[in-house]
């Protein structure tokens, strides 16, 4: 399945997941309320995996239009991945159970993935799905 996605949006959610096993790994130690933060992880990461998807597939409609109906409609659901991310937290701040904190490291994560991109697809999944580019 990971070898039919597009290349960078795979970059970017292995990119994502090595980001989030890094910082579960860290929390564990340092954290005293392990279970919420795990929550806090696994919903920061579902989010991210959904809004990378809703970006990239954003961008592909976009690319079929004009400038002007490309502006629009990439500011609209720009706007609205802002809107997502602001419910998750709501919902993170009100759930007892979930860490608030856990939640935006892994957003974060998002932009950290953009980041190590070309190192991820240089080093780990060139080799894993034997592609060059």
């Amino acid at each position: 399945m990971l070898k039919r996605l597009d290349p960078t949006v795979r970059d970017l959610l292995i990119g994502a997941l090595l980001y989030g096993i890094i910082v579960e790994i860290a929390g564990l130690i340092l954290v005293e309320n392990r279970l919420n933060y795990t929550l806090g992880i696994l919903v920061g990461y579902i989010s991210v995996v959904f809004l990378i998807c809703h970006m990239y597939l954003t961008l592909e409609k976009a690319l079929d239009m004009d400038h002007d109906a490309a502006t629009k409609y990439g500011l609209r659901n720009s706007i609205l991945r802002y809107v997502i991310m602001f419910a998750i937290l709501v919902v993170a701040i009100l759930a007892p159970q979930i860490s608030v904190i856990a939640v935006i490291i892994m957003i974060f994560g998002m932009k950290i993935s953009a980041f190590l991109q070309p190192l991820i697809n240089k080093y780990i999944t060139s080799k894993i799905f034997k592609e060059r580019r």
